[in-house]
């Protein structure tokens, strides 16, 4: 694995000198509870936000250690993103992700990028397909120009040393878009992470679709198991294919998608899907800004509004693939 990190107090880590506390687990899987009061005190908590950036996706986690994480930003520059940032007062970003190639993931990460330490550790991280000379990606180009140094690719079967406590494993990730060179080709780059605190899962897909979905299944035999997944591609029809809901055998499901989008998400085979197996989900669309915590042994969510689990859906999709 990679350790971005470098040294020192200004890389992104506090710097306490000292050993990681004992974080040992009550035995058994990872448990649901209704609040944040009857998490563990005692223990440093994963956050994850997951921001109403509206037809897009944007990330805030905040891992057991402290270091802050963004992972897309959504689809307009100074918008819904930075007003999050802004709101929960976060003047410093450790890391920044993207998670692949389009503008509704990266357009608003700039307002973390502002935010990153100024070094050249590595923080900066996406698959690798550049769109740097594309002239309909101007806000790609901006990206990587902003990161310089401190840009790196994450590649497929990776672990990056963000935290001490949580390990973040790479599931998915090219360079190449697949099976064209068109826009599901660039979503089936998306990164597949993985991050793990305890017995608690966290698997988030970007855009990745049917193709990128069977890649990851064929890559982990064992499996993808994931207490909470990010339904991906926000809810289409070309993504959350029935294997692969059977290899992660989530337990909470987070959509991120804009109210009344153009595309009609979520569509309602992929609804379906999730009604059939009586899974719990939280979706931007109607309940906005979702929270996620946990601390290794237990977790919760919340949300801004709404009710859980809206099976809602626009309408069906006319070409939907599964596997």
């Amino acid at each position: 694995g990679t350790d971005p990190r470098g040294s020192g107090s200004d890389a992104g880590l506090p710097d306490d000198g000292g050993a990681p506390l004992d974080l040992a687990l009550p035995p058994g899987p990872v448990r649901w509870v209704d609040s944040e009061a009857e998490l563990d005190p005692q223990r440093p908590w994963l956050r994850l936000h997951m921001v109403d950036v509206g037809q897009g996706d944007g990330f805030v986690l905040k891992l057991p250690d402290g270091a802050v994480l963004a992972l897309d930003g959504g689809p307009t520059i100074s918008g819904d993103f930075e007003q999050f940032l802004v709101r929960k007062q976060i003047e410093r970003v450790d890391y920044v992700l993207l998670s692949h190639a389009h503008a509704d993931h990266y357009l608003g990460l700039g307002a973390a990028l502002r935010r990153l330490p100024d070094d050249c550790s590595p923080r900066v991280y996406d698959p690798g397909f550049d769109r740097s000379s594309d002239p309909n990606a101007t806000g790609y180009s901006y990206f990587r120009t902003t990161a310089g140094c401190r840009y790196r690719t994450l590649a497929l079967n990776q672990s990056v040393a963000f935290d001490r406590y949580a390990a973040v494993e790479v599931l998915g990730a090219t360079a190449v878009p697949y099976p064209m060179q068109n826009s599901t080709g660039i979503n089936n780059t998306s990164l597949l992470l993985r991050v793990s605190y305890g017995n608690f899962r966290l698997l988030l897909t970007g855009d990745s679709q049917t193709e990128a979905e069977q890649a990851a299944v064929a890559a982990f035999p064992q499996g993808l198991g994931a207490t909470v997944l990010k339904v991906g591609h926000h809810g289409s029809c070309n993504a959350t294919g029935d294997t692969f809901l059977s290899r992660v055998q989530p337990e909470l499901l987070l959509l991120s998608l804009g109210n009344a989008n153009d595309f009609g998400h979520p569509h309602c085979q992929t609804m379906g899907k999730l009604k059939d197996r009586g899974l719990r989900w939280l979706r931007t669309d109607l309940n906005g800004d979702v929270e996620v915590v946990s601390d290794g042994a237990r977790y919760t969510a919340r949300a801004a509004k709404g009710s859980m689990s809206d099976p809602s859906c626009p309408r069906a999709c006319a070409s939907p693939t599964n596997f």
